[in-house]
């Protein structure tokens, strides 16, 4: 039975957003913060791909936040699965596209369904980030008529998977994660995708080798941070169009503005109050 590893923190609820955001921008990962309504403190999971990376970002816990605990301990496969189960649902998204979780049948073939089995990754349409970058990928599809679309930060793999349902011949999309680049491929073969048709692969979007060639519609769903500091090499890897996302509602100004000073040209920007993603075109 396979375990991944699980960081479980108590807190008090005031300084629970603050902690969430340390997490995201610090490691990466996206914590799950479970509160009581009239409660003083909350519970903070975080989810890792080894018992042993959770003890060892336990270590790494910043002091400045008042923890009354931080416990690192493994969690078997069905304990994710029974989480994925309670928060991913089928959901329509955008014109015709709908995301199936693969414990759900879906109902009728009137969309686009994407079957997903998020394993430890996330990216199932239920976040905003991810809900956008599908409801632009769709608008790109039916605006540019791409050729090609690379997905730079993959995840589950969802918007690949997306990309090739609507019609786009060449797609690469590549994670600094193994496990998530594994899993997209299963992902892949879920929704019937013959092998090969997705070229995953594994690659830091901080590093050099990660860009094979540039792609007319790309797709980053990672933190600010990570856009900001990539941008020129993201830049370069645009056709035509990019699609932003995983970014801080404060924060979008920051980012389009790096984008712009490379000569991108601000199209869409959205929100839902906390977080935002915009589109960028070449001139």
């Amino acid at each position: 039975m396979k375990s991944c590893g699980q960081l479980e923190v108590v807190l008090a609820k005031k300084d629970t957003d603050s902690f969430c955001e340390w997490v995201r921008e610090n490691w990466a990962v996206e914590p799950v913060s479970l509160e009581q309504p009239h409660g003083l403190q909350a519970v903070v999971k975080i989810y890792f791909d080894t018992p042993v990376q959770a003890e060892a970002h336990r270590r790494k816990l910043p002091r400045h936040f008042a923890l009354s605990s931080a416990q690192a301990m493994a969690c078997h496969e069905e304990q994710w699965t029974t989480f994925w189960r309670h928060h991913f649902h089928i959901q329509d998204i955008g014109r015709r596209l709908r995301t199936v979780p693969v414990w759900e049948k879906p109902p009728d073939r009137k969309r686009i369904n994407l079957r997903i089995d998020p394993g430890l990754s996330f990216g199932t349409g239920g976040h905003f980030t991810t809900r956008f970058c599908l409801e632009e990928l769709e608008r790109a599809c039916a605006d540019l008529t791409p050729r090609s679309m690379l997905d730079v930060g993959t995840g589950s793999g969802i918007l690949a998977i997306a990309a090739a349902k609507l019609g786009v011949p060449r797609i690469e999309a590549f994670d600094y994660d193994p496990v998530c680049v594994e899993k997209c491929r299963e992902n892949a073969a879920l929704n019937r995708l013959e092998k090969g048709r997705i070229r995953f692969y594994f690659g830091d979007v901080l590093k050099d080798g990660w860009l094979k060639r540039p792609a007319d519609v790309v797709c980053a769903n990672i933190l600010t941070n990570i856009l900001i500091e990539a941008a020129p090499a993201l830049w370069r890897a645009t056709k035509k169009r990019i699609i932003l996302t995983g970014i801080r509602e404060f924060e979008g100004d920051s980012v389009a503005s790096v984008f712009a000073a490379g000569g991108a040209r601000e199209i869409l920007r959205d929100g839902d109050g906390e977080w935002c993603g915009i589109v960028l075109d070449r001139p």
